[in-house]
């Protein structure tokens, strides 16, 4: 049974087509991953299912009933109420009917014996099993899960929801309809501001629904486990697979495949039937091969197979032509937040030297955008204060690119215009610049407010890349961007010193030389930040051997129990265990093999050896590939 069948549906911006032709249909039961290049309609088509957009041609037609839930990328933050009632409000539906049932329960003692009692306890034995069925008996329960999960902390309960940050914003909204348990969900990124808690916990909310769900995201983690059916959309429409996102790529290379043998096949035929053509269009069989050109041509129309085109790469760089000092930042009792009736986190006294690339990690609330945002003078420091060094030329990568508060980005503005006026280029190389990020035709002169994330995220980077910077302050920069690979090669190659926050663990793995992680303070207490001098893998290392090492001091010493029960749950505890350690093993193994893999690629760069460095990072990604795995089933494991 499907709940939403679409029908012919395009979508333009002005003469600038977004998509064209697409059918599908989203069955009961559906997880559906939709993925495709940044600016291909994905936003959009999601918008025109949930019938948030109508300026598109085509059908589309519901199932009797179907309640849909939307979580955009960026959610509004104008909402004033507080973080509780808004949560709460997801339940309105049911607090209707939980006051139906008390009427009920009124009329019913007043009307002991009257003619209306049987008619009474009819609606209310009906509106009781509706209260029951939608959840009305787990409200609370529900509600305090969600708000754990959601890393909120419970001093902002009673805050208007525009007081929290863009994560918060993002992870309440998408509380808010996961609480009110559509039949249909639409989800736009969900995972961006989810951290290594929040995550396994979606991950399992989203496999256990029973409706059907619809969506976006770049997190491979994500997409493997998630999705019963993978939705392509691009230039050339909607391709639909079955399976996870490791099923898809298998496919999509072997549909590829296919396509190039038989493009291949079709061009041998139509060379020979050219040539046949050439050769008789003045002779005998003129007649012959005016009619063999006619088919062709008409062949060609109905039944042509595309060349098969290489995926699009991204390449760029960011300049770096101005030395800074060796002492680019030193903090002095430094406390950030928002103001003195609000600090969030206190900064030891630190010294952060040139070329360092340092990886900002935390739990989402623990104020890593807050520090960064302090540091590029966005927020005033609470209490202390810090020092940039000599000849700094610092470049800023926010979380959110439009904001009505602080805005980053004029939403009202073109991209062309942003980059035309910031650098005073030439028409032509303002299209070229904007090109090389992919962003072209109409794209480039539609105000910014209506571009996708992916094609903001695009344009900040190429603002950035025309800067001449020696320090990259970049938070989240990965959130809407699918061309990761790129953007690690940019990075990697940059002269300058860097600050990241990112939930992405190949990014930070294998980019950070320093690794600054931010503790939660307890109720009433501040957060607080810990540097470690090493790469990510060697502290990720140092926290497990802590872990290990502290169990026996806090795991409490085990009442006596029957031997019958207590030999069971002893053995699947071993068990468990064991599993933890062996993924640990792997893991720790795979980290030193690509830290190998990455000397060798480093030499092989210095010394230009192409084919090496092909090789060498084919090698990587397949190792990264098996970490992520690992990683995904060890989260999985903590989580269980």
């Amino acid at each position: 049974m499907s709940v939403v069948v679409g029908r012919s549906l395009e979508k333009r911006y002005g003469d600038d087509l977004v998509f064209t032709g697409l059918d599908f249909a989203i069955g009961q039961g559906d997880r559906i991953g939709l993925v495709g290049p940044n600016g291909s309609g994905k936003s959009s088509l999601l918008r025109a299912i949930g019938g948030l957009d109508d300026y598109f041609d085509g059908q589309l037609t519901y199932s009797r009933e179907l309640t849909i839930g939307f979580l955009a990328q960026e959610p509004p933050g104008t909402i004033r109420l507080p973080v509780l009632d808004f949560l709460r409000s997801a339940f309105r539906e049911l607090d209707e009917l939980g006051r139906q049932l008390e009427n009920l329960t009124t009329e019913l003692g007043t009307d002991v014996e009257g003619s209306r009692h049987q008619e009474l306890l009819e609606r209310y034995a009906r509106i009781q099993a509706a209260f029951e069925t939608r959840g009305g008996y787990t409200m609370d329960s529900r509600l305090e899960e969600t708000l754990a999960n959601l890393r909120i902390p419970e001093s902002s309960w009673q805050s208007p929801v525009s007081d929290l940050s863009g994560g918060q914003r993002t992870r309440l909204h998408l509380g808010h309809v996961l609480l009110e348990q559509p039949r249909l969900l639409l989800l736009d990124e969900p995972t961006n501001y989810l951290d290594e808690t929040s995550l396994p916990w979606l991950i399992r909310t989203l496999k256990n629904w029973s409706g059907s769900v619809v969506v976006v995201s770049h997190s491979h983690a994500f997409l493997e486990q998630v999705p019963t059916r993978i939705w392509e959309l691009d230039r050339h429409g909607l391709t639909q697979y079955k399976g996870n996102h490791a099923a898809y790529r298998q496919q999509r290379a072997a549909r590829r495949e296919r396509q190039a043998r038989e493009y291949a096949a079709q061009q041998a035929f139509v060379a020979k039937t050219e040539e046949f053509i050439r050769r008789n269009k003045a002779g005998v069989l003129a007649r012959q091969a005016r009619g063999r050109e006619t088919r062709l041509a008409r062949h060609l129309e109905r039944h042509g197979v595309e060349r098969v085109h290489a995926d699009p790469a991204l390449r760029f760089s960011f300049p770096s032509r101005v030395r800074s000092g060796d002492i680019v930042l030193r903090t002095y009792g430094l406390v950030v937040g928002y103001g003195p009736g609000k600090p969030i986190m206190r900064v030891p006294d630190l010294e952060l030297r040139r070329q360092a690339r340092v990886a900002v990690v935390g739990p989402n609330g623990a104020g890593k955008s807050t520090l960064l945002r302090t540091l590029v003078g966005h927020l005033e420091p609470v209490e202390g204060e810090f020092e940039m060094g000599a000849s700094i030329r610092p470049g800023y990568f926010a979380q959110h690119h439009v904001r009505d508060d602080f805005s980053v980005l004029d939403p009202a503005q073109a991209p062309f215009d942003l980059i035309k006026d910031q650098m005073r280029l030439k028409d032509q190389d303002v299209r070229d610049h904007l090109g090389a990020f992919q962003l072209s035709g109409e794209d480039v002169f539609r105000p910014l407010g209506t571009l996708s994330g992916g094609q903001k995220s695009r344009l900040m980077f190429a603002h950035l890349a025309l800067q001449d910077t020696n320090l990259l302050v970049l938070d989240e920069p990965l959130s809407h961007f699918d061309s990761h690979d790129a953007l690690l090669t940019s990075l990697q190659g940059y002269g300058g010193t860097i600050l990241v926050v990112s939930h992405d663990q190949r990014l930070v793995s294998n980019l950070a030389t320093q690794v600054w992680h931010i503790t939660p303070g307890q109720e009433g207490q501040l957060s607080t930040l810990e540097v470690f001098h090493g790469s990510w893998s060697a502290w990720r290392n140092k926290r497990a051997n802590g872990r290990r090492r502290a169990l026996p001091d806090t795991t409490p010493v085990p009442r006596v129990q029957d031997a019958d029960t207590t030999a069971p749950n002893q053995s699947a505890k071993r068990q468990r265990v064991e599993t933890e350690r062996n993924l640990e093993r792997e893991i720790d193994l795979l980290d030193q093999k690509m830290e190998a893999v990455l000397e060798r690629l480093n030499a092989a760069s210095a010394a230009g050896d192409g084919e090496a460095i092909r090789k060498l990072q084919k090698a990587h990604r397949f190792l990264q590939d098996e970490s992520d795995g690992k990683w995904a089933a060890l989260a999985e494991l903590y989580e269980a």
